[in-house]
C-alpha cells in the first residue's frame, strides 16, 4: 500500500514542481485574473496528467507491474488516480466557470506581482494562430467531455453497476481522454510549449494516446493471451463454488497466487479469476475456482461445458509466497483461498519443510471440498485451521496469536474479504508484530 501511495504523491508532486519552474500562483499585489488564470491552467494540468497516468495503467503495463508488486497494486493506484482526476475535474470547471469569487477576494488581498505567466506583445506566429483558432471548439470539447468523465468515472466507482458496463465506461473513457488531449493542446498558454511543463505535456498526450489506442482496438495484454479447453468442471453446491479446468498448449506458465483473465463470450469483457493450481508443463492444465458473486459468475457453470474454447490473459500479481522466512501464517476467506491451494499444491511436490499454519474461514464447507482441502494440505505438510462460520465463530488476530507460537516473526498471507484483514492486520500491529503482513488488494474498482 505503501508503494501506492507513494507512487501517487511523487508523479503529481512533480508535475506541480515542473508547473511552479514556468508559473506561479503568488501575485504581489494580487491580481485575480492572473491567479484565475494560472490556476485554472494548475488545475486542468493535474487533472489532465492524473488521467494520463491511468490511461497507462489501463494497459497493462508488466513492467510497472513488478515495479508496484502486482496488477491489484495497479488497479488500486488506477482507482485513486481517477478519484484525483475526478477532483481537479471539479476544481478545473469552477474555477473556469466562477470567477467572480476572485472580485470578492480582490477587496481582501493586497499583494505586489512578481511572476507568472506573462501575456506577449509580439506579432502572433503561425502556430499561436492556429491554437487561437481552434480555442473555441477546445472549449466547448473540453466542456462535453467533463461532464462525461464525470458521469463515467461515478459510474465505474459504484459497484452496484454490473462488471459489463463498468468495463464499457473505461473503453467510454478511452475515447474521453482523446478529447480531452485536443481540449488540452488548444487551451495550455503557447508560452508553455518551449518550457519544461510543455514538453512534459506534450509526452504525456503522446503517451496517453498511444495508450488510448491500445484500449480502443483492444490490445490490452494481447502479448499475454492465450486459447483453452475446458477439460473439466467439479461444483461445490454447498459453497456455491465450482472448479474450473483447462489446457492450454501456448500458456506460458505461472506462480502460485497469480490470477487470469478469462473470457467466455464474445459481447462479455474479460473476467479476473485466481489461479488454484500450480503449473504443469507436462499437463498444460490450469485451474481455477470460482464463486458464484455476481450475475454473471451465478450462471456461468450452468453455461460452460466441457470442450468449451476461452481465452486467457495473464499471468498478473505478485501474491506468490516467495520469501525465506522459517514460517508462515496464510489466512484466507472464502473464495480466497484460491491462491492458497495453488500453492499447495507446488508444495506437496517439494517435500515442503516450512512450517506453515493457514486459518480457512467459509459460511459453510463442502464436504467434497473440505475433503479435497484436508488431503492437500497433508500433502504439503501444512497446519490446517478450519473455520465454518455458520457454526462457529470468525477468524480472528487473538485466535491465531493463541495458536501460533512464533506469530510474531513468521510472515503472514492474507487473502479475502478487505475488512476482515484490515481487523486482523490492526490486531496484530496493536500486540506487536514485526513481520511482514502480505495483502491482495486486488479490486476492478
Amino acid at each position: 500500500m505503501n508503494k501506492i501511495k507513494l507512487s501517487l504523491a511523487i508523479s503529481i508532486t512533480l508535475i506541480t514542481i515542473i508547473w511552479f519552474l514556468t508559473n506561479t500562483l503568488l501575485y504581489i499585489p494580487f491580481d485575480s485574473n492572473l491567479f484565475t488564470k494560472s490556476l485554472d491552467q494548475y488545475t486542468g494540468i493535474i487533472a489532465f496528467s492524473a488521467m494520463t497516468f491511468s490511461m497507462l495503467l489501463a494497459t497493462r503495463p508488466l513492467w510497472i507491474e513488478k515495479h508496484l508488486g502486482g496488477l491489484d497494486k495497479i488497479y488500486r493506484l488506477h482507482k485513486w488516480l481517477g478519484i484525483l482526476a475526478f477532483s481537479f475535474s471539479i476544481l478545473h470547471w469552477l474555477v473556469s466557470k466562477l470567477p467572480e469569487w476572485w472580485l470578492y477576494l480582490d477587496r481582501l488581498i493586497i499583494l505586489d506581482a512578481t511572476s507568472g505567466a506573462t501575456v506577449s506583445s509580439a506579432e502572433p506566429g503561425a502556430f499561436e494562430e492556429f491554437l487561437e483558432s481552434i480555442e473555441s471548439l477546445g472549449l466547448q470539447v473540453g466542456e462535453y467531455a467533463f461532464y462525461l468523465t464525470v458521469l463515467f468515472l461515478i459510474m465505474a466507482l459504484l459497484k452496484k453497476i454490473p462488471y459489463r458496463f463498468f468495463a464499457k465506461t473505461h473503453i467510454a473513457m478511452a475515447v474521453i481522454y482523446l478529447a480531452l488531449v485536443f481540449h488540452a493542446f488548444a487551451l495550455m498558454y503557447i508560452d508553455y510549449w518551449t518550457e519544461p511543463i510543455g514538453i512534459t505535456m506534450a509526452i504525456m498526450m503522446l503517451v496517453g494516446t498511444v495508450s488510448s489506442f491500445i484500449v480502443l482496438l483492444g490490445q490490452v495484454g494481447k502479448k499475454q493471451k492465450s486459447q483453452g479447453t475446458i477439460q473439466s468442471i467439479n461444483t461445490y453446491p454447498d459453497m456455491n463454488m465450482f472448479e474450473l479446468i483447462v489446457k492450454s498448449d501456448t500458456w506460458k506458465g505461472h506462480n502460485e497466487g497469480q490470477f487470469a483473465f478469462l473470457k467466455f463470450e464474445k459481447k462479455e469483457p474479460y473476467h479476473p479469476f485466481t489461479i488454484s493450481s500450480s503449473w504443469d508443463s507436462k499437463t498444460k492444465n490450469i485451474s481455477f475456482t470460482i464463486k458464484a458473486l455476481g450475475r454473471y459468475t451465478n450462471n456461468l457453470s450452468n453455461k460452460l461445458k466441457i470442450g468449451d474454447l476461452i481465452v486467457l490473459e495473464g499471468a498478473y500479481g505478485n501474491f506468490t509466497f516467495n520469501d525465506k522466512k522459517e514460517s508462515q501464517i496464510w489466512i484466507a476467506g472464502g473464495v480466497g483461498i484460491t491462491p492458497f491451494l495453488a500453492r499447495m499444491e507446488r508444495l506437496a511436490k517439494l517435500d515442503n519443510k516450512q512450517k506453515i499454519d493457514f486459518f480457512y474461514s467459509a459460511m459453510k464447507l463442502d464436504a467434497n471440498f473440505k475433503k479435497k482441502l484436508e488431503q492437500v494440505s497433508a500433502e504439503a505438510n501444512i497446519n490446517l485451521h478450519v473455520f465454518e462460520t455458520s457454526k462457529s465463530a470468525l477468524i480472528s488476530g487473538e485466535h491465531i496469536r493463541n495458536s501460533v507460537l512464533n506469530w510474531k516473526s513468521a510472515s503472514v498471507w492474507f487473502c479475502g474479504p478487505s475488512k476482515m484483514g484490515k481487523s486482523i492486520k490492526k490486531d496484530f500491529k496493536q500486540n506487536d508484530f514485526n513481520s511482514k503482513f502480505h495483502q491482495e488488494l486486488f479490486e476492478m474498482r
